[in-house]
């Protein structure tokens, strides 16, 4: 239990990266209000950011969560599902599955008063006689259940009016000491997939427990409307030399899925999804390797507190139709203080994109809720500002957070693995997107065949509808190796959630390689940086910034480059030495400044973008600056 204990602190640490550091080493970024220029925000519209209040569940009457994880399910030698086996709980549904398209996303203030919803009123399944024999090459399976999405809210709302209950198992030992490596080697049988290719191109693979997975996941397929629970099965995995394959963990849920699809050719089988550890989820398209991840959500993360990691625990996947070119997957997600409906529409393609719909329910207020959560990690970049001794010219799953705000403009910021805990904050008001995107694509830069850097995806996040005020917040952790996701980026909305309230939101995630087909403007491709130390006692030492810009109409205009110009500021210190010269080799332009430091000032914050006369051709690069 001891071993199980310290495990779950290691996955904290490395998959939901660190706590506050102490008060003085903390960064903040200056807090932008994302505009090149000095115009204003824009007031909000009246009824902007309005959802009416959802009744507060009545303890007494909610249904209990569909999966009970401590109830053991079907061996493999058994064909059938047990009669034993939790299904589909029961619950009356309730108000729309999700919020209307466009909806705000704003939490209930006044949950109380509220009528309770009803009993529970669904059946549940009859006994059913078991078949006399089942094909051992395909999945067991339970008897169906009539399903409908409203089920999910409900258990969702049913959940968050219990006490929370660590959903955390004690692993049996030979799987909780696997190495990761160990863990590697259990592989689900391809030939024993969900669902059909020949019919829609999709599959379906599950994860075994094992490691530092130790949450059992409930798995349902939803096939014509019906349920159906898939109960665990050893002999839906190869255990290869892991040793494992005479062990009995007949008691053991899932530990997620995959879900598979001809991304390639009509002949491939490439990964499409993936749903594996707390509430991480990964989505890839066409020629495209694994990378950073995406959540569910984030709770107070980098705050003083510590951070609160939701799980999924539950999945409905509907199996697609012949022709169908998307899969629905439901998700339960459950934490001390907040759970969760999700529904994930995924399309595959060149750039495969998930329609994202969360009902949340809150249990107790929170002080900082991270809407559409995006892991990457930033060992170093061609900035060099920490060295390392590596082959490799780059280590990073992402290299920069662009940012189009609610006032047009698009922000590049560039990521870093700074000495300290770094937080910056773009106050905004209804985002229009952001995302952590991967632009650097040549291969030369990373010389990396195993992880295949070049070829990671960026995400880029589409708010639906009006998120009202708040702020993205990006995170920066300081890392001494790849091993660790150090960089988070969401949206904090202004209105914190309360006890008993809810929340509504619509997004979609579309898996892009470089985001070059989101604006029309140049964008910022490269940041170095070089200190320049002084030349002579009475010369103060500076800092070097090169940047690239490229793409966009600049070949057009730099026809004419004198009447080009550089706009840099910083919030302190002094800018001076700005050069703007054309970049026959990179292509595009190069901006050259040196900054200086003030007094005893700590810290600036930097902005630069081009201009032709007065119109703006370029995003606004910006980066934070530590003296």
């Amino acid at each position: 239990m001891m071993q199980n204990s310290q495990r779950r602190s290691a996955l904290s640490l490395k998959h939901v990266l660190l706590v506050a550091f102490a008060a003085g080493s903390i960064v903040l970024g200056t807090s932008h209000t994302a505009l090149a220029q000095d115009s204003k925000p824009a007031a909000a519209s009246q009824g902007d950011a309005v959802v009416p209040a959802k009744p507060k569940p009545d303890p007494a009457a909610v249904a209990t969560p569909v999966a009970d994880e401590a109830t053991p399910v079907a061996d493999e030698a058994t064909p059938v599902a047990d009669e034993a086996t939790p299904v589909a709980d029961e619950a009356t549904p309730v108000a729309d599955e999700a919020a209307p398209s466009g909806a705000d996303v704003v939490p209930v203030q006044d949950p109380q008063n509220e009528p309770a919803p009803q009993d529970d009123t669904t059946a549940r399944p009859t006994d059913a006689t078991p078949p006399a024999a089942v094909d051992q090459d395909k999945p067991v399976t339970s008897v169906p259940v009539a399903f409908d999405p409203k089920m999910v809210i409900d258990r969702a709302r049913a959940l968050a009016a219990k006490p929370f209950e660590d959903p955390h198992r004690d692993l049996p030992d030979a799987l909780a000491n696997l190495s990761a490596e160990e863990y590697d080697q259990i592989r689900f049988k391809s030939q024993r997939a969900f669902f059909s290719q020949a019919n829609s191109g999709f599959s379906l693979e599950l994860f075994h427990p094992g490691n530092m997975y130790d949450v059992p996941i409930a798995i349902n397929l939803v096939r014509d409307g019906n349920l159906q629970v898939v109960p665990y099965s050893a002999g839906l995995f190869d255990f290869g030399e892991a040793g494992l394959s005479g062990n009995d963990f007949s008691t053991q849920g899932y530990a997620g899925f995959r879900l598979r699809y001809p991304l390639s050719d009509v002949t491939s089988n490439d990964e499409l999804a993936r749903f594996l550890g707390a509430s991480y989820f990964r989505l890839q398209g066409e020629g495209q390797s694994i990378g950073q991840m995406a959540r569910g959500l984030a709770l107070d993360l980098a705050g003083p507190t510590g951070e609160e990691v939701p799980v999924f625990r539950e999945f409905w996947i509907v199996a697609p139709k012949k022709g169908e070119r998307k899969i629905t997957v439901y998700a339960l997600l459950d934490s001390a203080r907040v759970t969760g409906a999700y529904r994930f529409d995924i399309i595959p393609g060149a750039d495969s994109k998930a329609d994202i719909r969360a009902n949340l329910f809150f249990r107790e207020g929170i002080e900082k809720v991270g809407l559409a959560p995006l892991n990457g990690m930033f060992l170093f970049g061609e900035q060099r500002r920490r060295t390392f001794e590596d082959y490799r010219g780059e280590v990073h799953s992402s290299d920069g957070l662009l940012i189009n705000n609610g006032h047009g403009e698009w922000l590049w910021r560039p990521l870093d693995n700074p000495v300290n805990l770094q937080i910056s904050s773009f106050l905004d008001e209804n985002p229009r997107g952001f995302g952590l995107l991967q632009r650097d694509r040549d291969f030369d830069h990373y010389q990396d065949l195993d992880r295949r850097f070049d070829q990671q995806p960026g995400y880029w996040v589409t708010p639906k509808g009006n998120w009202g005020k708040g702020h993205v917040e990006l995170v920066e952790i300081p890392i001494p190796s790849e091993s660790n996701d150090n960089i988070v980026a969401y949206w904090v909305p202004e209105t914190k959630p309360v006890a008993g309230g809810e929340m509504q939101m619509e997004y979609s995630i579309t898996a892009t390689r470089d985001g070059d087909d989101l604006h029309q403007m140049a964008q910022a491709t490269d940041t170095r940086i070089m200190r320049i130390a002084p030349q002579g006692d009475d010369e103060p030492a500076k800092t070097r910034f090169v940047l690239n810009f490229a793409g966009g109409d600049l070949d057009y205009f730099t026809k004419n480059i004198a009447k080009m110009k550089a706009n840099v500021s910083a919030a302190h210190g002094t800018v001076e030495n700005i050069r703007l010269m054309a970049d026959p080799e990179n292509g595009g332009v190069r901006v050259i400044f040196d900054l200086l430091r003030d007094g005893d000032v700590a810290s600036s914050d930097l902005r630069a973008f081009l201009l032709y006369d007065e119109q703006v051709l370029s995003e606004t690069w910006t980066m934070p600056w530590v003296f």
